[in-house]
């Protein structure tokens, strides 16, 4: 009896040890440090460094033991091993900003849920979702769109910011480049000239030029948006019909050349044909016949 004792305190003990060495840590360590930015990836991690395994089951949002499993297939990733568990919140939506409380539990007795893995809201950091211009139809929401200007043509570009409470437009920095890897700022006075006028979150270009062509960025809290200018000749238009008109000049010369030939032929073949018809006249041997006749009996007679 006193070794079952003995034994009992021993597990006891020993089980009291193992489970203090059972530590668990979120990344990051306070969701106030994070901010989400709309339509980009966001990871959570818990992290376990103690004994054995970490014994990880499922992670889940609010408060109503919602498993990510049962959302929206494809949102959400989950990764687990031994050592640690990691929650892909693959593109964060609004929707996503609006969970009060994002957790992971485990199978490990007395760290069923880890405070040190359990997140609080997600806050949204202010950042460019997109592009529009001063035309109602083009209204970019994916990179790297573009948009065309015939030459000597205005364009206006207005920077989405989201979300708007509380922004800072004045903190919004355009940038260009021909080639969309070095970008320079537009308020560098080496680089804007007067028909380029930046206002906040607001870029206007008054008299495009083929030099305009190129790539105009926006960025806040260091997130951008890129959009393509393509400027286009003013005579662009007419290229097609000219090139029309061109084809047809091109063929009417063809024709007439060609006729002209064929008429020539005609007229050759005509010419040998009257030739031949005089040759093969009876009327006409005769009287050659008849000719020569009178001159030998001339020659007879001399």
């Amino acid at each position: 009896m006193a070794y079952s004792k003995i034994f009992l305190i021993l597990f006891t003990v020993l089980n009291s040890i193992y489970y203090l060495n059972a530590g668990y840590s979120g990344v990051p360590q306070t969701t106030a440090d994070t901010k989400a930015v709309l339509r980009r990836s966001l990871e959570l991690r818990c992290i376990y460094d103690g004994d054995g395994s970490g014994e990880f089951l499922e992670w889940y949002r609010g408060d109503d033991d919602s498993s990510v499993n049962n959302e929206k297939s494809g949102h959400y990733g989950v990764k687990s091993n031994d050592k640690e568990s990691n929650l892909t919140i693959k593109i964060f939506v609004e929707a996503d900003a609006l969970v009060k409380k994002w957790y992971v539990k485990t199978n490990k007795a007395g760290y069923e849920r880890p405070p040190e893995c359990s997140f609080d809201q997600i806050s949204l950091k202010a950042s460019p979702q997109g592009m529009e211009t001063d035309r109602d139809n083009e209204k970019l929401d994916s990179a790297h769109g573009s948009v065309r200007r015939m030459e000597d043509e205005s364009v206006d570009f207005v920077c989405h910011i989201a979300p708007k409470e509380n922004v800072d437009l004045s903190k919004v920095v355009w940038s260009y480049s021909k080639d969309d890897k070095t970008f320079v700022n537009l308020l560098d006075q080496t680089t804007v000239n007067d028909a380029i006028v930046i206002k906040d979150n607001e870029l206007r270009i008054n008299g495009v030029k083929k030099t305009d062509r190129g790539y105009y960025r926006c960025e806040l809290n260091n997130v951008h948006f890129t959009v393509l200018l393509r400027v286009k000749d003013r005579l662009a238009a007419l290229w097609p019909f000219l090139g029309i008109v061109g084809v047809v000049v091109v063929l009417v010369i063809i024709i007439l050349i060609f006729e002209k030939r064929q008429k020539s032929n005609k007229k050759n073949i005509t010419t040998d044909d009257d030739d031949q018809d005089q040759a093969n006249d009876p009327l006409v041997r005769t009287t050659t016949k008849g000719s020569d006749n009178d001159t030998k009996k001339r020659a007879i007679k001399a």
